[in-house]
């Protein structure tokens, strides 16, 4: 029998605030109920308030910035679910795939509607025949709701203008992972960009909430993901996503991910989730 691998939590914080960036291996879809901010996915940040439905594939960076009170549903599901959930007319895994992110903006009688089937999806499973069944055909529910809500309507949202200071590193924020393999030194991005180090560091703090070095680790750490991924060599990974030391690429690694790169990698080709 199909044993969908899902988490559902419904998350209340009068006060929030995501200290880090991060990334998960499940596919992630959140419904925002209140909150004011916004919400950095990969490259881009996306408004946020409530309303606010994302969808994004697994391994994607992210990162909230909320100011006010923040309430919403989040639904981890692992690509290996939406894949038994697939049919050849409707791929679900290459459609969280075709963009970095996905944004859309709900209307109040949306919002309700998602959220109330995500309410009953988070409810005590029955224990009587066929409840299983029944939570099964809940989940595809919320799914369905979710993709068809995306499908065939513009991804908009992306607002590249939050702030002024978003608009002066956006172009970092791109070059950094296209050129995951040279050193990229603050001394040397400063350079590149023409921009004073110390000028860089701090915009680039002030619209992002993290620092351009957190950026450059973490997505050296998801590029060497995909390579393991492919069997190449720990040693060698490390090497191409701009690593120095491959003790220094196993630790950073194994922090970000809570597991070393050969185990990750023995584990994927293992078939498991890593």
């Amino acid at each position: 029998m199909l044993q969908p691998k899902y988490q559902l939590h419904f998350n209340r914080h009068d006060m929030w605030q995501m200290h880090r960036l991060h990334f998960h291996e499940d596919v992630e879809i959140l419904l925002s109920l209140s909150g004011s901010g916004s919400f950095f996915i990969e490259d881009e940040f996306y408004p946020l308030q409530r309303g606010a439905l994302f969808l994004f594939r697994e391994a994607t960076l992210h990162k909230s910035v909320v100011n006010d009170p923040y309430t919403r549903y989040v639904l981890h599901i692992s690509p290996e679910t939406l894949q038994d959930f697939s049919t050849p007319q409707s791929d679900l895994v290459a459609f969280t795939r075709k963009t970095s992110g996905r944004h859309k903006q709900l209307d109040e009688e949306q919002t309700c509607a998602l959220a109330e089937m995500f309410q009953l999806l988070e409810g005590p499973c029955d224990g009587c025949f066929c409840g299983d069944v029944k939570r099964t055909a809940q989940l595809l529910e919320c799914l369905i709701a979710t993709f068809s809500l995306f499908d065939d309507s513009e991804t908009g949202g992306k607002n590249k203008s939050i702030n002024f200071d978003f608009a002066k590193i956006a172009p970092l924020i791109k070059y950094i992972p296209a050129n995951i393999a040279e050193p990229l030194s603050l001394d040397s991005l400063s350079a590149h960009f023409f921009i004073d180090k110390y000028h860089m560091c701090h915009i680039f703090k002030s619209a992002t909430g993290f620092s351009v070095m957190e950026y450059i680790i973490h997505c050296r750490v998801l590029k060497a993901r995909e390579l393991l991924r492919q069997g190449l060599r720990v040693q060698e990974v490390g090497e191409r996503v701009g690593f120095r030391n491959n003790a220094h690429f196993i630790r950073t690694f194994g922090t970000l991910t809570g597991i070393s790169p050969k185990r990750y990698a023995k584990k994927y080709l293992l078939g498991e989730k890593a």
